[in-house]
C-alpha cells in the first residue's frame, strides 16, 4: 500500500492525490490559528459559499440558544452534512416544533475541538451516495491529527474597541507515544467564553432602523413609495411602566392626557415611578406599533446582538499497531456548555394584541394608583366610562410591556459524549492491494432550555386587589388570598413587589435528549491493474440508529403562561445502507495520447432502507479529463437526498396559534399570482357556506390569531437533490505556483419538507387552478347561519358552523416544496517566492531570504436560488441578490512569511443586495443596501530561537499572534438591520483585537 495514498472527502477510495469530482476547499489547522479563529464555525462561515447560518450573533431561538450550525449555499442548515474522521457525529438540534424550518439532525460546531484538527475538508453539491442522508448542499469533514508527541499550550483574548464582546480561550493538548511507537495516546482540553452584546451597544443597531408606511404615498402608482426606512423605531402603543388608554384599542389618541407642565394645554400620560403620571412623547407616528422617536417601548434594549457562551470540549484519541497492518483506533469527544439570550420581549398587555395579552381595564378604584393619579384620571377632559361596582371611579385601559415582571430570557445548558471504536487494517493479495475497517460510534447529546414566565390565571388574580378591614392592599378573592395570592402593583417600572412576583412566576424548563448509534464497516482496493493505473473500489454497510425525545416540564405542558401548551415528543429511527464506488483510470501513466494525458471516471451507488422513509437510493458518476499535465477538467452528476427528521415525522398534534394572509380578503382578492383563480375560487367557496359569490371579507385571521394544530407526518418521503456540477483546475508549468479553478454547480431539490403554514394552507387551496381537497380540508370558514361578524371567517378550535366544531386550521409537515439552485465558484492561488523575483542582489537586501507571498481568492456567485414552499410555483421565492444571499462574493487572502514572521491581509467582500425581490419602486425605498467590504489583519511570530538564546529548555515552539478584525471598524450597510439574515452575513461587533500565545513542549 502506497503510504502517501489519501482518502479525499466524497470518497472512501484511497488515492496518490487530493483531487475530486466536486468542487473541494479545504481549511487547515495553520490557517485557523493565523486568523485566530477559536470555533470551527468562525472559519466556515467565512467562506464565500457559506450562507447565513445559525449562531450566537442576533436574537436568538428559545430552543436554540448558543448553537452554531453551517449552512452550506444556503440551502438550510439541515442539507449539510457534517462529519468527523469521515463519520457521522451526533446532532445537536433538539427535536421540538421550535426548529421550525431547520428541523434535522445538525451537529454543532460549538461541541468540536480546535486543538486536534489537522484541517476541514468541504465539497459542494453531493456526498449522499458515499455518507447518506443530508448532504445535499454538501459535506463538511473536520479531519483530527492521527498522532501527537508532545505537550502544546494556547491562549487567546479577544475584546472589541469599545471594551466588550470579551473571548477568551485557553487550550491544553498534550500526546505520547509508546512501545516503540505502536501506541499513541494523545488528547486536549479547551476552554472558550464569549460574553454578550445587546443592539443598544452598538451604533448601527440602536438606530432601530425599520420599514414604515410612507406617509407622502398616495396609492399604488403613483411613483411614490409606499415604505421608506426610518430612524429611532418605538413602539408608541405602549411602554415599561404603563400608557393610560380610553379603550382597549390602539388609536393614540385614546391615551389619557394630563395638564401640559411645560406649558399651556394637555399631553399624553404615561406611569412614571411609583405609579405618577407624567407626560409621555408618542413620537412621530407612521403605523401601529410604527414610531420614531418618542418615549415608546425600545425594542433595541431587549434584543441580542451576541449571547454569551461557555464551552469546555476535551477529547482523548489512542491508537495501537496490533501488527504492521493492523491498527485499533478509539476517539472519545466530550463537551460542555452553557448559554443565554440575556435580553428578550416581555410579557404583553397592549393593544396591538389579543386574548391574554391584550390591553387590561382598571378601576380608578384600585388601591396601587396614587391619589393625584386617581383625580388626574378622573379630570379627563371627555369623561371615562363610571365602574358599575365602585361609585365614584371610572374604567381605564392599561397598555404595558412588563420587563419587570417576566422577560423570557432563555438560558441553556447542555453536553455531548460520543465515543469510536475501530479497527483497521490493509493487507496484499494477487499482487493487489486492499484496506479494510469496521468502528463502531455512540454518541449523547442532552441539555434543557429554562425561561422564567408567569401563570396567566394567577396574573389576573393578583391585579385583581382591594383593600382588607386593616386597609392592607390584599387580593380581591379571598379564595386567591387563601392560596397565597400577592397583590401586583401594575403602576409603574418596578411597581410589583417581590412577593407578588413569587407568586404569578413560574419557570419553564424543557429537557432534551439525542442518542445516536452507528455501526459501519468498509473495505475496498485494487480490481484490476490497467494501462492507466489501478481499478480501484470501495464497498461497505452502514446501520444507524437515532433516537430524540423532547420533554417540557409540567407547566409548559399544560401551557399555564402566555403561549400555546408544549407538546412532548419522542421518535427514533433506525436506517440501514449499503454502497459501493469504483474508480476507473482510462488513461493516464504511462498509457497517454494527445489530449488524453490523464482520464478517470467514478461511481457511487448506495442503497437505503429508512424505518419509515422507505427504501431509496443515492448515486453519483462523474470524472476527471486532463487533456494535458496541467488542466484537470471535472464534471459530476449526482443523486443525493435529506430523509425527514424526528420532528417532523413524529410531532404530536401540538396546538398552535396562527395568523395567516388570506387571499379572500377584500384585500387580496384581486391579487395573487393569477387574480382571476382567487376570484373565482374565493365566489366558490362563499356560495357554499350559503353567502353571495360576492361577498366582501374583511379577514379577521390577517389581525387576530385563530387557535389550530400542527402536527408530525410519519409518511414522509425523503426530499430528492438531482445535482450536477462541472469545472476545472489549471496549473500552468509555466507560472509555478499559479493554480485557478471553477465549478459551476446545479442543484434541484423536490419534495422539500415544510410544515405548511396557514398562509400556505390558503394560498393552496385558493391560488391553484385546481383546488386542493387536501389543503381546503385542513381549515374550516363559518357559514351563513353564524354572526355576522363570523361569516366566511376562518374557524377557531371549538367553534361551531353549520353542527360542526371546527378543530381549527391544522398545519403539519408535507414532502411539497422544491427548490433550485445555480451558481458556480472560483479561485485563485498564487504562490510567489520573492527572491526569484526580486532577483538576487535585490533579495540580499533581506539577507538572502525577502520571503514568500501567497494570494489566495475565492469568489461565489449565485445565478439562481428559487423556492417554493407550495411545490405549485405561484408562490415563487426568489432570494438569489437579497441580504445574505448576493448573488457575489468573494474573500481574498494575502500572506507574507518570512523566516519566522507571517503576516495574513484577508478582504472580504459582499456585492450589493436587496431586501426582496418583489419589492419595487412603488412599494418601498430603498429597495437595496450597499456592497460591504471587510478588511482583517493578522501577525504572526515564532519566537523558538529566542526561546533557545535565552536557555528555555524543552520548548519546541513559542508563537504569538495578534489579530485585528475589522480593520477599518466598517459598519454594516445601512438599512440592513431590517433583515434578519444581515446578523449572519455582515459584522456587528466593530474592530475587534485578539492576542495569542501558543508554546509547544
Amino acid at each position: 500500500m502506497d503510504v502517501d495514498e489519501v482518502v479525499v472527502t466524497g470518497s472512501r477510495i484511497r488515492r496518490p492525490d487530493l483531487t475530486s469530482v466536486q468542487p473541494i476547499q479545504v481549511i487547515t489547522m495553520q490557517s485557523m490559528e493565523e486568523r485566530g479563529f477559536t470555533n470551527v464555525a468562525d472559519a466556515l462561515n467565512d467562506l464565500p459559499s457559506v450562507g447565513v447560518p445559525i449562531s450566537p450573533i442576533g436574537d436568538q431561538g428559545s430552543f436554540g440558544v448558543g448553537r452554531n450550525f453551517i449552512n452550506i449555499f444556503n440551502l438550510g442548515t439541515n442539507r449539510t452534512l457534517t462529519l468527523v474522521n469521515g463519520r457521522r457525529f451526533v446532532g445537536g438540534n433538539p427535536a421540538s416544533i421550535f426548529t421550525g424550518a431547520a428541523a434535522g439532525g445538525q451537529v454543532d460546531l460549538n461541541v468540536i475541538p480546535t486543538g486536534l484538527i489537522d484541517r476541514i475538508e468541504t465539497i459542494q453539491a453531493g456526498g449522499s451516495a458515499v455518507y447518506g442522508s443530508d448532504a445535499v448542499a454538501g459535506v463538511i469533514n473536520i479531519i483530527t491529527r492521527s498522532e501527537f508527541d508532545g505537550v502544546e499550550v494556547d491562549a487567546a483574548y479577544g475584546v472589541a474597541e469599545q471594551g466588550d464582546a470579551d473571548v477568551w480561550r485557553g487550550r491544553v493538548v498534550a500526546g505520547k507515544t509508546f512501545m516503540e511507537d505502536r501506541l499513541s495516546l494523545f488528547g486536549s482540553y479547551e476552554y472558550n467564553e464569549t460574553k454578550p452584546l445587546a443592539f443598544t451597544d452598538r451604533s448601527r443597531t440602536a438606530e432601530q432602523l425599520t420599514f414604515a408606511a410612507n406617509p407622502a404615498n398616495t396609492s399604488g402608482s403613483d411613483n411614490i413609495p409606499g415604505a421608506i426606512i426610518i430612524f429611532d423605531r418605538r413602539i408608541p402603543e405602549t411602554t415599561f411602566g404603563g400608557v393610560p388608554f380610553r379603550t382597549g384599542g390602539s388609536p393614540l389618541a385614546n391615551i389619557l392626557t394630563i395638564p401640559n407642565p411645560n406649558g399651556a394645554g394637555r399631553v399624553a400620560a404615561q406611569f412614571g415611578p411609583g405609579g405618577v403620571l407624567v407626560p409621555y412623547n408618542t413620537g412621530t407616528f407612521y403605523q401601529a406599533s410604527v414610531a420614531s422617536g418618542g418615549d415608546g417601548m425600545n425594542l433595541a434594549e431587549l434584543s441580542s446582538l451576541q449571547s454569551p457562551v461557555k464551552r469546555h470540549v476535551a477529547t482523548a484519541f489512542a491508537k495501537f499497531d496490533l501488527t504492521d497492518n493492523i491498527r485499533v483506533n478509539a476517539e472519545l469527544f466530550y463537551s460542555k456548555f452553557d448559554a443565554e439570550e440575556p435580553y428578550n420581549q416581555p410579557i404583553y398587555n397592549a393593544p396591538l394584541f389579543g386574548g391574554n395579552s391584550a390591553s387590561l381595564q382598571f378601576s380608578t378604584a384600585n388601591p396601587f394608583l396614587p391619589a393625584a393619579t386617581r383625580a388626574a384620571i378622573l379630570a379627563q377632559p371627555t369623561p371615562l366610562p363610571a365602574d358599575p361596582n365602585s361609585p365614584g371611579d371610572v374604567l381605564f385601559f392599561l397598555s404595558r410591556a412588563s420587563i419587570d415582571i417576566g422577560t423570557n430570557k432563555t438560558t441553556a445548558e447542555g453536553e455531548t459524549l460520543r465515543s469510536v471504536l475501530s479497527v483497521e487494517g490493509d493487507f496484499s493479495a494477487l499482487d493487489r492491494n486492499f484496506f479494510w475497517n469496521l468502528a463502531m460510534a455512540s454518541g449523547e447529546s442532552d441539555g434543557s432550555f429554562s425561561s422564567p414566565n408567569i401563570v396567566q390565571t394567577r396574573f389576573l388574580e393578583a391585579i385583581n386587589v382591594t383593600r382588607d378591614a386593616s386597609g392592607a392592599i390584599v387580593c380581591a378573592s379571598p379564595t386567591a388570598r387563601a392560596a397565597g395570592c400577592q397583590p401586583l402593583n401594575m403602576f409603574g417600572l418596578g411597581s410589583p413587589s417581590q412577593a407578588a412576583l413569587d407568586y404569578v412566576g413560574v419557570q419553564f424548563k424543557s429537557d432534551y435528549k439525542i442518542l445516536q448509534t452507528v455501526y459501519e464497516g468498509n473495505f475496498g482496493g485494487d480490481i484490476l491493474q490497467l494501462p492507466a493505473g489501478a481499478w480501484s473500489f470501495a464497498a461497505g454497510f452502514e446501520a444507524r440508529y437515532e433516537k430524540s425525545s423532547f420533554s417540557p416540564n409540567e407547566p409548559q405542558r399544560l401551557g399555564v403562561g402566555r403561549s400555546a401548551a408544549i407538546t412532548a415528543l419522542t421518535g427514533k429511527f433506525n436506517t440501514k445502507e449499503w454502497y459501493v464506488e469504483s474508480l476507473v483510470p482510462i488513461f493516464g501513466g504511462d498509457f497517454t495520447f494527445p489530449l488524453l494525458h490523464r482520464l478517470e471516471v467514478e461511481g457511487a451507488y448506495r442503497k437505503i432502507d429508512h424505518s419509515q422513509a422507505g427504501e431509496d437510493k443515492a448515486w453519483s458518476y462523474g470524472g476527471r479529463w486532463y487533456p494535458i499535465p496541467d488542466l484537470m477538467i471535472r464534471a459530476q452528476k449526482a443523486r443525493s437526498f435529506r430523509a425527514p427528521a424526528i420532528t417532523e415525522l413524529f410531532l404530536p398534534q401540538a396546538t398552535s396559534f396562527m395568523q395567516a394572509t388570506d387571499p379572500c380578503d377584500f384585500r387580496n382578492i384581486n391579487s395573487g399570482p393569477n387574480p382571476a383563480t382567487r376570484q373565482a375560487n374565493c365566489a366558490a367557496a362563499f356560495q357554499a357556506l350559503g353567502l353571495p359569490a360576492n361577498f366582501s371579507l374583511t379577514s379577521q385571521v390577517q389581525a387576530a390569531t385563530v387557535q389550530g394544530s400542527t402536527s408530525g407526518n410519519p409518511d414522509l418521503g425523503n426530499e430528492i437533490a438531482e445535482q450536477w456540477s462541472a469545472g476545472f483546475v489549471y496549473q500552468p508549468s509555466f507560472v509555478p505556483g499559479l493554480s485557478l479553478n471553477f465549478d459551476w454547480v446545479n442543484i434541484q431539490l423536490t419534495g422539500a419538507i415544510s410544515n405548511f403554514t396557514l398562509t400556505s394552507i390558503l394560498q393552496v387551496c385558493y391560488d391553484s387552478p385546481d383546488p386542493q381537497p387536501d389543503a381546503c380540508g385542513r381549515f374550516e370558514r363559518g357559514n351563513s347561519a353564524l354572526a355576522s361578524t363570523r361569516q366566511g371567517q376562518i374557524l377557531t378550535r371549538g367553534e361551531t358552523s353549520g353542527g360542526v366544531t371546527s378543530d381549527g386550521p391544522r398545519a403539519g409537515y408535507i414532502n411539497a416544496g422544491y427548490t433550485n439552485f445555480e451558481g458556480f465558484t472560483a479561485g485563485v492561488n498564487y504562490r510567489a517566492d520573492l527572491v526569484e523575483w526580486l532577483g538576487g542582489a535585490f533579495g540580499g537586501w533581506f539577507g538572502g531570504n525577502p520571503g514568500v507571498v501567497n494570494v489566495d481568492f475565492d469568489l461565489f456567485h449565485v445565478k439562481r436560488q428559487q423556492t417554493s414552499v407550495t411545490g405549485l410555483g405561484f408562490d415563487l421565492n426568489r432570494d438569489h441578490g437579497e441580504i445574505g444571499n448576493a448573488k457575489w462574493r468573494w474573500k481574498n487572502e494575502t500572506t507574507y512569511t518570512r523566516d519566522n514572521l507571517s503576516v495574513v491581509w484577508t478582504v472580504n467582500w459582499i456585492d450589493q443586495s436587496k431586501f426582496n425581490n418583489d419589492f419595487t419602486l412603488e412599494s418601498r425605498w430603498p429597495l437595496t443596501v450597499d456592497d460591504y467590504m471587510l478588511h482583517d489583519l493578522s501577525v504572526s511570530y515564532d519566537f523558538a530561537d529566542m526561546a533557545t538564546r535565552m536557555g528555555l529548555g524543552g520548548l519546541d515552539n513559542l508563537r504569538a499572534r495578534f489579530v485585528v478584525r475589522n480593520v477599518f471598524d466598517t459598519d454594516p450597510p445601512h438599512g440592513a438591520t431590517n433583515s434578519a439574515n444581515a446578523y449572519g452575513t455582515y459584522d456587528f461587533i466593530g474592530r475587534y483585537y485578539q492576542v495569542g500565545l501558543t508554546a509547544r513542549f
